[in-house]
């Protein structure tokens, strides 16, 4: 302070020591408190969907693991040099494939089937991060720092890294148990395939991270960690034909059905007609028949009744007589 002191000295006349330069030198005193005082007093804030690990970095301390900062929190006061690191604790997601992916909109899991056709697969994962103290410092350590996950761009690309490959291995290990068609057209299989696939990736991600670092979607943090929300959409062919010739044999079935379902009918229909025929004879079918159609017209007239039978008459054309001129 007295290298100050002189400094402020010197920007005043010898004989005087003006206001002004008295105004100056104590802004310039402040600035310095002020940066001085910034450097002592560390402070740290976290957003509510945010959890802080807070890391000692001063000069005259090792770089270590100090405390957790809870979401929301708001000017916790930190060492100087102290540095915080956030995580997200709210639901996140990786989606492959589509409008709302996380890849590009057309990306896909190619997978090939047990008769060798080669399939797409769009895919999505739900989980929250394990906040359980130690877990969580873990994480950061082996994983986080890595990939600067604490950042948005970082924990994007932390789970390109991590998850992708996983996902990519357990469909390709449980697809060769199914046939193409029993993926893309049949529900039942498509729900068992689906999963032996969450299972399987389940089961690699915390041998490829290095600890149970993700739990499912409902966590909080203080219930059971939970698995991971892991569903596929339907497998399709990438070969357009195959679907197209499953559509074309699905027609043919359809018509061939349809068919067989008319000639049992007209076979029904002729069972019918040979009974009424060995019935009521020949000549007996063809007038009951014309009956029906309203071919032939009767009439039943009671015994000994008067009965009126309007005759058609057959109009007269009228003969006109040549007057003599």
């Amino acid at each position: 302070m007295a290298k100050l002191g002189n400094a402020a000295a010197a920007i005043n006349p010898k004989g005087g020591g003006g206001v002004k330069a008295k105004v100056i030198g104590g802004i310039v005193l402040v600035v310095i408190v002020i940066i001085v005082l910034a450097n002592i007093f560390n402070f740290a804030s976290t957003d509510t969907n945010r959890i802080g690990l807070h890391y000692g970095g001063g000069v005259v301390e090792a770089k270590k693991f100090k405390s957790i900062i809870p979401p929301g929190s708001t000017n916790k006061l930190i060492g100087p040099g102290d540095t915080l690191y956030t995580y997200p604790i709210d639901q996140r997601s990786y989606i492959i494939g589509g409008d709302a992916a996380d890849t590009d909109a057309a990306d896909e899991v190619t997978v090939v089937s047990k008769d060798n056709v080669r399939l797409g697969v769009r895919v999505q994962v739900y989980f929250t991060l394990n906040r359980d103290k130690d877990v969580i410092k873990s994480f950061h350590e082996r994983i986080g720092l890595k990939t600067e996950a604490y950042e948005e761009r970082g924990w994007n690309d932390m789970l390109q890294s991590y998850f992708r490959p996983q996902i990519d291995r357990a469909l390709a290990a449980v697809a060769t148990n199914y046939g193409w068609a029993e993926l893309y057209n049949n529900e039942s299989k498509k729900a068992t395939f689906q999963t032996a696939a969450a299972q399987e990736f389940t089961r690699l991600l915390p041998a490829a991270v290095g600890g149970d670092y993700f739990c499912g979607p409902s966590y909080n943090g203080s219930n059971d960690c939970g698995e991971l929300s892991f569903t596929i959409q339907k497998p399709t062919p990438l070969d357009k034909g195959i679907i197209d010739g499953l559509e074309a044999k699905q027609r043919a079935e359809l018509a061939k059905a349809t068919q067989e379902q008319k000639n049992q009918q007209v076979n029904v229909e002729l069972q019918s007609v040979k009974q009424q025929v060995a019935m009521l004879g020949a000549q007996g079918y063809l007038l009951k028949t014309a009956i029906e159609s309203g071919k032939i017209q009767f009439m039943v007239i009671p015994q000994n009744g008067n009965v009126s039978i309007p005759v058609p008459t057959t109009p007269t054309t009228p003969t006109t007589t040549e007057q003599p001129r």
